[in-house]
Formats: structure tokens, C-alpha cells, sequence
């Protein structure tokens, strides 16, 4: 169960016994300083220095579970480990050398390690719970319980960030744009977000800009391109969104569109793909120059109240798809669909055009945002709740998420603050 990255925890942090440390010659051995962790190619600790035999060597320091994967792995024949100082391993030392046909010294790493501390990592990896520390976080004290959700946090802004400078890249600069992508992606919620992407990416946007003005063109023009209006469907509704975007068509030369995946099974009707859509075009009728507006809230309910006004068009207040009547109901923006935008849309947007623009104030007020927002509620949230994490804003709810899917799942309990104070002695 032990793996090479536990070496680099164990070695980076000291957590072996430092006194009377000997290579399988007999040599002294004194670790001045362990070097630095090198996450690239090369070796794994690099710039260290070690005594050996009261002479203090500069170099590098390589690892491995098994002494012979220094073979393994052709170091001898590689002149990047020529300043390799020291080999460091868990079990069966085998003399190494470097390319130039010298010896270097081994240590023999589990000699010098507490038991305790390799069970209770054998442990964590073993571990059969939905997380590996499922049974210890509640004991974990608080500062560390803390820590990981700040790291972790801005861990999942950083990888929203990345997905958002991606589609603003993509659009050649143009943040309206951008922001239209994401909201297409978050109006489709988690079944249909990649196929409303498509459609935003396909979509003429600057027919969007367009009419603005004439919210029936702009459904036209949408459900046309998205593939929505195809069919046999013979309410009145849907042929005069037909009619209409033909002539849309003829004028402006579009293209028939590869036919998009939308999903409707198993879902509630308020997340169906048309009804989201008429939410989403209705929010555009109101505000067509919407990036102004997210840029300009210098507080929260500044962009939100005025938000959840937005009404779909009548034709949806007894609609949730094309053709078939439903019973009456609201079509406006709900204060929790308004908070689902927030966290999926405005958030990663203000905090990655600040970072770009190098306005740390725009990446405070994203991260104000969340901590002004209600925790979300979902199976991952309540499971962390149960075992004593404390989740009580949108910041702690996003974080959990990015540590569960980044870090519990994947087991990179080296990794976080919480399996390092699990670990430690």
C-alpha cells in the first residue's frame, strides 16, 4: 500500500527518525536540508544538502519504493541524475550508480520510520468509506478543518478560472460573449450544460445582440438554431416561431444545425431544456448587455433582486415543452436558481476577470459573494455536514465539493490539511 508519494510526504516533513542515520555502506548520514520537491521530470528532491561521513554533499536526492526501480527506470544511464546525492528507499537497497559509473550512497528509509505512522496511512489508503477519513474528521480540530476549506476553495476557483479564460479565449476577447456561454451552460443545469454549450458556441451572437429588443425574434432565432422547433407539432405558437425563423434564415444566411442532444427524461419540468431556454431569453429581452451589469454590482443583491423579475413569455405559464399543456405555474427566476447562476456563473466570471485584468479587488468581491450566499444542499454537503465539517456558506459548500472530487475520491490524503494532521504524530 505504500506509495513513492508517501517517501516525498515522509522526507519533505521529517517525519522519520533523524538521529544515527546510516547508508547500507555504514556511513554516517546527517540531512542538512532535504532539498526542494520537484514535481517534474528529474529528480525528486532537488538542491539538498547531506552530510555523509562528516563531508557535506550538494545535490539531488531520488526515491523509490523498491531500490532496484533505479535500474528500473535507467538512472544510470541518465546524465540528469549525475548530482544525485543520495537514494532514498523503502525496501530492498540495491547499489545504484550514476552515468558516469560512480557509487551513491543509500538510505533505507523504513529503518527510521514510526510503524504507527505507515499503518495509519496504509489505513487511509485501504479505506473502504466514501471518503478515507470518514471515521477520523470528526476528531480533527477545527484550525485544521479551516485550513483545507480555504485551500480548497480557492483550489476550485483556480479550476473555474481555467474553464472560463478557455471559452473567453475562444471568443477572441469578447467577455459578453463569454458570459453568454456560461449562462447558457448553467441554464441547462447538470443534464443538459454541455449541449446548451454547443448551441451557445454555435449560436450568431451578434444576431443576439440584434434583437435584443424583440424577445419573439430572439426565440425564434433560438429554438430555430437549437433545433427545437422541428417535428410535426401543430401549435399555433410553434408555427409562427417556424415562420418567423425561415425568414431569419433567408436573411441572414444560417445554417441548419447539426440536431443537439437535449435531454427531458427523468428531470424535473422547470430544468426542461425550452423552458430553460425561455427563462434565458427572457433575462436577454430585459438585459442585453448583461457582462456591464455583473461588472458593475459592487453588492450582491444589486445583481440578483432586479433578476428574479425575469419572467418567460406567456406562452410558457402552462408550457413546459413545445406542444404539451401543463398545469399553471410561475415562469419567473427563483431565488435559488438565481443562486445556482451565482455560484456557476457570476462568481468564476468576476473572480477570472480579475485575475486577467490584475484587479484583486474584483477576486475579493467574487469570494465575498460566496460567503454571502446559504451553503448548497446536495448528498456530497450533507455527508460532510454528518461528519463534523463545518459547512455553512456557499465558500464552504463549493469547497467540499472540490475536496471530495479532487482529493477524497483520488485519495490525496498527502495532499490536504487534513489527512497531514491525521498523519502526523
Amino acid at each position: 500500500m505504500i506509495a513513492e508519494e508517501f517517501l516525498h510526504f515522509v522526507w519533505q516533513l521529517r517525519l522519520f527518525n533523524q538521529l544515527n542515520l546510516f547508508s547500507q555502506a555504514g556511513e554516517v548520514i546527517r540531512i542538512v536540508h532535504p532539498g526542494r520537491h520537484n514535481k517534474d521530470a528529474g529528480p525528486d528532491f532537488l538542491h539538498a544538502v547531506v552530510s555523509i561521513n562528516d563531508w557535506e554533499w550538494h545535490g539531488h536526492v531520488e526515491m523509490h519504493v523498491d531500490g532496484a526501480d533505479w535500474n528500473r527506470h535507467q538512472h544510470q544511464n541518465d546524465t540528469a541524475y549525475n548530482n544525485v546525492v543520495l537514494h532514498v528507499v523503502m525496501h530492498n537497497p540495491v547499489p545504484v550508480c550514476r552515468a558516469d559509473g560512480t557509487f551513491i550512497p543509500t538510505l533505507v528509509l523504513a529503518d527510521y520510520l514510526d510503524p504507527n505512522l505507515i499503518y495509519r496511512y496504509a489505513d487511509m489508503m485501504k479505506s473502504l468509506s466514501w471518503i478515507p477519513c470518514a471515521a477520523q474528521l470528526p476528531t480533527v480540530e477545527a484550525i485544521h478543518k479551516f485550513q483545507t476549506l480555504d485551500r480548497a476553495l480557492l483550489g476550485r476557483l483556480e479550476q473555474k478560472a481555467l474553464f472560463v479564460e478557455g471559452l473567453w479565449k475562444e471568443t477572441l476577447g469578447d467577455w459578453e460573449r463569454t458570459l453568454f456561454m456560461m449562462l447558457c451552460r448553467a441554464f441547462g443545469m447538470k443534464v443538459n450544460a454541455d449541449v446548451f454549450l454547443d448551441f451557445a458556441k454555435d449560436l450568431n451572437f451578434d444576431l443576439l445582440r440584434k434583437y435584443h429588443h424583440h424577445q419573439f425574434k430572439l426565440e425564434a432565432l433560438c429554438y430555430g438554431q437549437a433545433g427545437l422547433l422541428t417535428g410535426k407539432l401543430k401549435d399555433p405558437y410553434i408555427l409562427s416561431l417556424r415562420e418567423e425563423y425561415r425568414y431569419l434564415q433567408q436573411l441572414h444566411g444560417l445554417k441548419t444545425q447539426v440536431e443537439l442532444n437535449w435531454r427531458s427524461m427523468r428531470m424535473r419540468p422547470f430544468n426542461f431544456p425550452a423552458f430553460r431556454m425561455a427563462q434565458l431569453l427572457a433575462l436577454y429581452a430585459r438585459y442585453p448587455y448583461f457582462f456591464q451589469r455583473v461588472m458593475d454590482a459592487t453588492a450582491l443583491s444589486q445583481l440578483t433582486v432586479p433578476m428574479l423579475a425575469i419572467q418567460a413569455s406567456a406562452y410558457w405559464e402552462d408550457h413546459f415543452s413545445f406542444g404539451r399543456k401543463a398545469p399553471h405555474h410561475a415562469t419567473k427566476l427563483t431565488k435559488s436558481f438565481v443562486e445556482h447562476l451565482t455560484i456557476n456563473v457570476f462568481v468564476p466570471l468576476v473572480y477570472t476577470y480579475g485575475k486577467i485584468v490584475g484587479e484583486v479587488d474584483m477576486q475579493q468581491r467574487a469570494l465575498d459573494w460566496l460567503m454571502e450566499m446559504p451553503a448548497e444542499d446536495n448528498k456530497i454537503t450533507r455527508k460532510f455536514v454528518a461528519i463534523g465539517m463545518p459547512i455553512e456558506k456557499a465558500a464552504d459548500s463549493q469547497a467540499v465539493l472540490h475536496l471530495h472530487a479532487q482529493y477524497c475520491l483520488a485519495k490525496r490524503c498527502l495532499h490536504c490539511v487534513v489527512g497531514n494532521a491525521l498523519l502526523k504524530p
